[in-house]
């Protein structure tokens, strides 16, 4: 089977989306990738609803599991799109993990931030009222 990283964008969402990408690909950063090309070609509302509905298709038909989390995929999203926001026009994914390797390496840590608690302690399915700007430091 071919890496994700050996995948276009187009290639790896429809793998994501046709179920066909292995499991054992189905690593943070590939989640986080997901998330960029949905906001890149759906802009960030679109991005999140998509995001939803592939991983939760994903999660039953793929992994063969019912712990989706809602609330951590809305979560995927909104702080890659804060990001994307507070760096170059057109930053490439690579780019935008090299600029701010919180992405990568504290994630756990960048969604207690942006919820306030810790959603991977709680699982939820449906996502807490939050109506405040997210609170990260550069």
């Amino acid at each position: 089977m071919i890496s994700p990283n050996e995948l276009s964008d187009n290639e790896l969402l429809e793998n994501i989306i046709d179920c066909s990408l292995s499991p054992t690909y189905l690593t943070h950063e590939v989640l986080l990738r997901l998330s960029y090309i949905l906001i890149k070609k759906y802009g960030i509302e679109e991005a999140i609803n998509k995001n939803i509905e592939i991983k939760e298709n994903y999660y039953k038909n793929a992994l063969h599991n019912d712990k989706f989390n809602y609330t951590l995929t809305k979560a995927y999203t909104e702080i890659l799109y804060y990001f994307i926001q507070n760096t170059t026009k057109n930053a490439s994914f690579e780019k935008i993990l090299r600029d701010f390797p919180r992405l990568r390496y504290n994630f756990k840590n960048l969604v207690k931030t942006h919820y306030g608690y810790n959603i991977l302690k709680e699982h939820r399915e449906k996502t807490p009222e939050y109506n405040g700007p997210i609170l990260f430091n550069f």
